[in-house]
C-alpha cells in the first residue's frame, strides 16, 4: 500500500490537459482526413472531366500525384515577368475618344498662346519708373527758369517743388545738394546776403545783334 501513488491536484489537472491535447489531435486529424478524402475526389472528377475536353483530347496529361499547382509554375516576387498593357491604338481605341484628345490638346496650345506675357517684378517696374521721371536737377531748373533774375532761400524752392510735383518727398538738404551742384554745372548763381543763401536762375543775355538793333536811332 506504501507503493502506490498518491494523485495530487496537480497531477489530475496535468493528466487532465494531456487527455483534452491528445482528444484534440484525433479530431483534428479526422478532419483533416475527411477534407482530404473530399479534395481526393474531386481532383478525379476534374481530371476525368478534362480529359474530356476537345483541347485535351490527344495530349498526354500529367499524372495527378505529380501535378502542380497552376500557380507554382509563374514566377512570384521581383522575378516575376511584367506584361505590358496593350497601346490605345492596338487596344482599339474609340475614335470618339481620339477626337476629344485632339480637342483638348489644341484647346490647350490656343490657351498658352492667348496667355498675356508675364509682367516684370516690382523692382524691374520700379527701376524703369525712375528712368521716365525727371531728375530732381531739371525739376529744379524748370521751377528757377519761370521767374529768372529773383533770388530765391532753399525753403522758398523746396515749397515750389512740393507744390509742383507732390510724389517727390525731398528733404531742405537734397534740395540744397541739388542746388549746389547746378552752380557747378548750369549757371545757377549763388548769392549770401545778411546771411542767408538765395539762389538766382540768370537772365537770358540778348545776342549781340539784337543788341546793335536796339542801340540804333529809329528811323525819322
Amino acid at each position: 500500500m506504501a507503493n502506490e501513488p498518491v494523485n495530487t491536484p496537480i497531477q489530475t489537472a496535468y493528466t487532465d490537459h494531456l487527455a483534452a491535447a491528445l482528444a484534440a489531435n484525433q479530431a483534428e486529424q479526422a478532419s483533416l482526413s475527411t477534407r482530404l478524402n473530399k479534395l481526393q475526389g474531386e481532383e478525379k472528377w476534374l481530371a476525368a472531366a478534362l480529359a474530356d475536353t476537345p483541347e485535351a483530347i490527344g495530349r498526354e496529361l500529367s499524372p495527378p500525384e505529380v501535378a502542380q499547382p497552376v500557380a507554382s509554375a509563374l514566377p512570384v516576387g521581383e522575378d516575376a515577368p511584367v506584361v505590358p498593357l496593350p497601346r490605345a491604338e492596338e487596344a482599339g481605341e474609340a475614335p470618339a475618344a481620339k477626337a476629344t484628345t485632339a480637342k483638348k490638346t489644341a484647346a490647350k496650345k490656343s490657351a498658352a498662346a492667348k496667355k498675356p506675357p508675364v509682367k516684370q517684378g516690382a523692382a524691374g517696374g520700379a527701376k524703369q519708373a525712375a528712368k521716365a521721371e525727371p531728375t530732381l536737377g531739371k525739376l529744379l531748373i524748370a521751377i528757377l527758369s519761370k521767374q529768372p533774375g529773383e533770388p530765391k532761400k532753399v525753403s522758398e524752392i523746396q515749397a515750389e517743388l512740393d507744390a509742383a510735383h507732390p510724389d517727390r518727398a525731398t528733404t531742405v538738404q537734397t534740395v540744397r545738394n541739388a542746388l549746389e551742384r547746378l552752380t557747378k554745372t548750369d549757371g545757377l548763381e549763388k548769392d549770401t546776403r545778411q546771411g542767408m543763401v538765395l539762389y538766382t536762375w540768370p537772365e537770358a543775355t540778348p545776342a549781340p545783334a539784337e543788341e546793335a538793333k536796339e542801340a540804333e536811332p529809329a528811323a525819322v
